[in-house]
């Protein structure tokens, strides 16, 4: 039987899927790499500017505190002077009297 059509017989090309394959895996290392180096980079460089900062914030209050321990110091020996010139004077204005009395007793009469 002759067909008016002639008979094709289709052409199967097969490709090596290995050499796609592999090509596919080194473009994903190749993201992968870069990925992986750019994460590195933001971890490491975040750690230290976290250790930065919190030494500088250590830093930062250990002086203010330091100052505030200077400046609570001076006030404090700035009353502590105060009250001693107050006893000072207390004291002087006790023996005043103290020594007016002995004097003023001295003059009273006898009994």
């Amino acid at each position: 039987m002759t067909n008016a059509y002639p008979q094709f017989t289709a052409a199967t090309v097969q490709l090596n899927a290995l050499p796609y394959q592999d090509t596919f895996l080194k473009i994903a290392n190749v993201y992968a790499d870069s990925t992986r180096a750019s994460m590195e980079q933001l971890w490491i460089s975040s750690s230290r500017i976290i250790m930065e900062e919190t030494i500088k914030a250590f830093i930062a209050a250990s002086q203010s505190c330091a100052e505030a321990l200077t400046r609570n110091a001076v006030a404090v020996q700035q009353q502590s002077f105060g009250r001693l010139i107050n006893a000072n004077q207390k004291a002087v204005e006790l023996m005043g009297q103290s020594f007016a009395e002995a004097m003023s007793a001295g003059w009273k009469p006898a009994r």
